[in-house]
């Protein structure tokens, strides 16, 4: 992006959804912790120590190291459980349920955190280890770091109960949707949110009168292969008005293209250090995540629902729980309109006017609605219960949305469509009946 504030900002997420980046900085600062440790006891911190709490003290360097060397093979030993059981988990996860999950699990700051208090105790205690010198030396034992060795073998030792209690939770299914759907519903309530306060500035549901791209604007290519994560269209908006220009966004968030297909197209030609200005708001990736895109949240979902419904699976309960988490966010996204086009305001007391400068292609409800329901009708039109509970779905969207909403139609054709695939799956005339009878009160 062409703020390098932003791009800052965004490279500093990615990296720290990694899994070696708490652990890492944790690490360094088990380091510090020992150095600053030294300093104080060559200040006297000991002796202060054994003066006035005596008990607290280990002072015999035989003792310390008994027990340096014992926990530095108890914080390897559960280190290595602790990263063995987070492989375990994201291996059960993708082969179980999606890997879009994996971005997800791996990002997990608790299990990162607590993977990170191992680390850096580990390292105290080795460097620990490293001053106890020889007998016949007046300093035999750093004792403080003694003390703070059992404190910091005390707080993993919690962490590690903490952490095998989380990494259970963290399988279970009703745990992962429940935190996809969150994810999800917290951007569309910040997106909402976003819009009440741009009330000054209202979304157009038409193309307006002074935008018609057509084949003869100038067309632009993508300079690299990969996701579109984000555009900046704040930026955008400002170069097409000094440039006094209009554009057309071609790809969509999280949509996957080829470096040479088209990206954008423009009214007039641009200057080349204008079109690289351009090119900067496009941050193209490698991947994405629920956390970039907030409809990508209903194809996770949707994901482990028909994955649930495989042989190999065979779990109808886990493809009901899905459906109701779908519900609760096309109910979101049924207040939440996507804005297309992006106007500036032109100074004019007189006649106000508006010229719209940036038009980006978005997902609307009835294609995000056909890419739910697609798979369902190819996987699952044979299972009544399935049928039955996409149907409700249908029929509680139906009615929280206005009658005269255009979504409205589309999930009535939508429902009629997954009707008539299910009466060609399914055979028993009881089950057709009760198809038919909840089809009908939508």
């Amino acid at each position: 992006m062409i703020n390098p504030v932003k791009k800052s900002l965004h490279f500093f997420v990615k990296l720290e959804r990694q899994i070696a980046f708490y652990p890492s900085v944790m690490a360094l600062a088990g380091l510090f912790l020992a150095l600053v440790m030294i300093y104080l006891e060559q200040l006297g911190l000991s002796q202060f120590f054994i003066k006035h709490v005596p008990i607290v003290m280990v002072q015999s360097f035989e003792t310390a190291r008994t027990i340096l060397g014992t926990f530095i093979g108890g914080f390897i030993s559960i280190l290595v459980f602790s990263f063995s059981m987070v492989m375990i988990l994201l291996n059960q996860a993708a082969a179980n349920f999606s890997p879009r999950l994996l971005p997800g699990l791996v990002s997990n700051k608790k299990h990162q955190i607590i993977l990170g208090i191992y680390l850096a105790s580990l390292f105290f205690c080795l460097l620990a280890l490293m001053l106890i010198q020889s007998e016949g030396k007046e300093v035999t034992t750093p004792g403080s770091m003694i003390l703070m060795a059992i404190l910091m073998m005390a707080t993993s030792l919690t962490a590690f109960i903490y952490f095998i209690h989380s990494i259970s939770k963290s399988i279970q299914v009703d745990h992962i949707l429940h935190r996809i759907y969150h994810d999800s519903a917290d951007q569309f309530i910040r997106l909402l949110e976003a819009g009440k306060d741009n009330d000054k500035s209202p979304i157009l549901t038409k193309s307006p009168a002074d935008f018609s791209a057509d084949d003869k604007w100038t067309l632009y290519h993508s300079e690299t292969t990969g996701y579109l994560s984000a555009v900046d269209t704040g930026a955008l908006l400002k170069l097409m008005q000094k440039d006094d220009n209009q554009m057309q966004i071609l790809v969509g968030r999280s949509y996957y293209m080829l470096a040479g297909t088209p990206l954008f197209r423009t009214r007039k030609l641009v200057e080349d250090g204008l079109a690289k200005d351009i090119h900067k708001q496009f941050l193209i990736e490698s991947s994405v995540s629920v956390s970039d895109n907030e409809d990508l949240g209903f194809k996770v979902i949707t994901e482990i629902a028909v994955k649930a419904m495989s042989p190999g699976i065979n779990d109808p309960g886990t493809a009901l729980t899905c459906i109701d988490y779908l519900t609760q966010l096309l109910a979101l996204r049924l207040r939440y309109q996507p804005r297309q086009w992006f106007q500036d305001k032109v100074d004019d007391d007189e006649n106000n006017n508006t010229t719209t400068r940036v038009q980006i292609k978005t997902l609307d409800f009835e294609d995000l609605l056909f890419q739910i329901m697609a798979p369902f009708r190819t996987y699952c039109a044979h299972d009544i219960l399935i049928v039955l509970k996409l149907l409700y779905m249908h029929k509680n969207l139906i009615q929280i949305a206005p009658t005269d909403f255009t979504e409205n139609n589309r999930l009535k054709s939508s429902a009629k469509l997954l009707t008539e695939h299910a009466f060609k799956h399914i055979q028993l005339t009881e089950d057709k009946r009760r198809i038919e009878y909840l089809y009908s009160t939508l």
